[in-house]
């Protein structure tokens, strides 16, 4: 995403993974499609105010103007008041040091897909608050893209850790629902 809405989008698909709502719920609370939520939060569609409003009204958020020189108080009465809306320290440590060492190696040895994949899932998994073993997961993957400062990382190595970033990712932004059927009878219609 290259819009100045970026870290709102994300934001906002952050509280709709942590609520473990499909895109197909939110589109159902906020009245947009699915599609046009996936176009949204993948980045190949700007959001216009309107729609970005009904996303973060479905997901019981209120978007606020604050004066930039309040906004360290604001912040800091949400910090005091609300937690859950900010993350550990740790799990924020760690982020940011995934995210130094994906840009020391492009520094060092250039960019590759795999290293940009990983960037991507990095920085869609630091707005979600992660379970012990997920943390534990993406603690293991910034371990191993660590281990060899001498030389690069090999491709397949690259490519594992990318895979299994991306594994975490669907699993969290694409929570397993229970099935529905294609066709339901409601007693109700009277047309038939």
């Amino acid at each position: 995403m290259a819009y100045q809405s970026e870290e709102l989008i994300r934001e906002v698909q952050g509280q709709r993974v942590k609520e473990a709502i499909s895109q197909r719920a939110l589109a159902a609370r906020s009245g947009l499609t699915q599609a046009h939520i996936s176009q949204i939060e993948t980045g190949r569609l700007e959001p216009g105010l309107s729609s970005f409003i009904q996303m973060a009204r479905a997901l019981d958020l209120e978007v606020v103007l604050v004066p930039k020189k309040l906004l360290p108080a604001v912040e800091g009465v949400l910090r005091s008041t609300a937690p859950e809306f900010f993350q550990e320290d740790g799990q924020s440590v760690l982020f940011a040091k995934g995210e130094r060492l994906i840009a020391k190696q492009k520094k060092q040895y250039g960019s590759s897909a795999a290293l940009d994949r990983i960037a991507e899932y990095l920085r869609f998994l630091k707005q979600v608050r992660l379970s012990k073993s997920d943390l534990a997961l993406v603690t293991d993957v910034i371990e191993t893209l660590r281990h060899d400062k001498a030389s690069p990382p090999p491709k397949p190595v690259l490519d594992n850790i990318a895979g299994v970033l991306q594994g975490l990712r669907n699993r969290i932004a694409h929570p397993v629902e229970a099935p529905r059927p294609a066709y339901a009878f409601d007693g109700g219609d009277d047309d038939a």
